[in-house]
């Protein structure tokens, strides 16, 4: 279970901008951020993972502390895979590279060789991104975040470039990988249709700094959206 508590303040001259968000992230399932536009939900993420840092409040995997007042572990001792939108593979490096840069000691290990075999995909591992489709590019971002084995999967818009075709089939890897890992994710979505379908909870973030959690389609079809 993923506990969090976090707040943060950006400010310049033209406006202050309070991100605050308070809930878990239970094994498991899929926990849904949702909000208004340019509320916080990637720079939640970014400061549960450790790559930005909270203002205040904290965070704890299961036992351990992540981040408070006195603790801020390394980000390499989080266990957190990250999908992005513009699928952050590296384009000078074949699709196999890829996959062992990111594997400890640079091999690539036995579960994603199966993970890699079992989506049909084995045959673009010589390939460069430039070379693969869209939804292509995206799968084998997954399956990179995946390489070092985390405890919990961030999943930042992943589907925002692909077509319903595309999102459809990595919908059912992700089901498959998180049924067969027990993973925790986390996943922000613009699109209503695509929580209903993977998110088992959802976290509405508001735009003054309170946010409620629970079932998806009850918070939004009560209509809890105070902007």
């Amino acid at each position: 279970m993923l506990k969090l508590q976090v707040h943060k303040v950006f400010a310049d001259k033209k406006r202050k901008v309070k991100i605050s968000c308070d809930g878990i992230m239970k094994q498991g399932i899929t926990t849904a951020l949702y909000g208004p536009s340019g509320i916080g939900k990637s720079t939640v993420f970014r400061m549960i993972s450790g790559l930005e840092n909270p203002d205040s409040g904290e965070v704890s995997f299961e036992n351990d502390i992540w981040f408070n007042s006195q603790t801020n572990l390394p980000i390499k001792d989080r266990k957190i895979g990250y999908v992005f939108q513009d699928f952050n593979l590296f384009p000078n490096m074949k699709i196999e590279k890829n996959l062992s840069y990111a594997s400890p000691n640079g091999i690539i290990n036995h579960e994603t060789k199966a993970l890699v075999q079992h989506t049909n995909l084995e045959g673009l591992l010589q390939s460069y991104p430039k070379d693969l489709s869209a939804g292509e590019r995206q799968r084998f971002a997954i399956i990179r975040a995946l390489c070092q084995s985390p405890d919990v999967l961030f999943l930042d818009e992943p589907f925002s470039a692909l077509d319903d075709d595309s999102i459809r089939l990595i919908m059912d890897e992700i089901d498959l990988i998180q049924k067969s890992k027990s993973l925790t994710i986390g996943m922000i979505s613009h699109r209503k249709d695509v929580i209903f379908e993977m998110a088992d909870e959802m976290i509405y973030m508001r735009s003054d700094g309170t946010n409620e959690q629970g079932n998806p389609k009850d918070l939004i079809s009560e209509g809890i959206r105070k902007t």
